[in-house]
C-alpha cells in the first residue's frame, strides 16, 4: 500500500521525558490522519511499517517549506506496531493498529 498523497507534519515527540521536535510523513486513512514513523518495503513498493493515529482536533494546516501540517500534542515514544500488509484495504481500521 503506497498512499496517493503524503503530507509532512511537524510535531513534538517525548522520549524518556525529553522533548524533541520532528517532522514526520503523514497519510490519511479516510479522514483519519496517520503519522508514518517508519516505512517498510523496497523503493516503489513502500508501505507504512510503524504508524501512529493522530487526533484531528490537534492537527492544523501549516505551510512552511515542505511542512504541510502541525500537530499540537506531544507524541510519546512509539512502540513497534503490527506492520500493514502491502495489499491491506485502505478502509480497514485494523490496518493502522487502531
Amino acid at each position: 500500500m503506497h498512499p496517493d498523497h503524503m503530507y509532512r507534519v511537524e510535531h513534538v515527540v517525548m522520549i524518556d521525558a525529553v522533548k524533541f521536535y520532528a517532522v514526520t510523513d503523514m497519510i490519511l486513512n479516510g479522514e483519519q490522519p496517520i503519522a508514518v514513523l517508519i516505512w517498510g518495503g523496497k523503493p516503489g513498493k513502500e508501505y507504512p511499517l510503524v504508524t501512529l493515529p493522530l487526533d484531528p482536533a490537534h492537527l492544523s494546516e501549516h505551510r512552511d517549506g515542505q511542512i504541510t501540517h502541525r500537530y499540537e500534542r506531544p507524541i510519546e515514544e512509539p512502540s513497534r506496531r503490527r506492520p500493514i500488509a502491502p495489499d491491506a484495504h485502505e478502509s480497514d481500521p485494523q490496518s493502522f493498529g487502531s
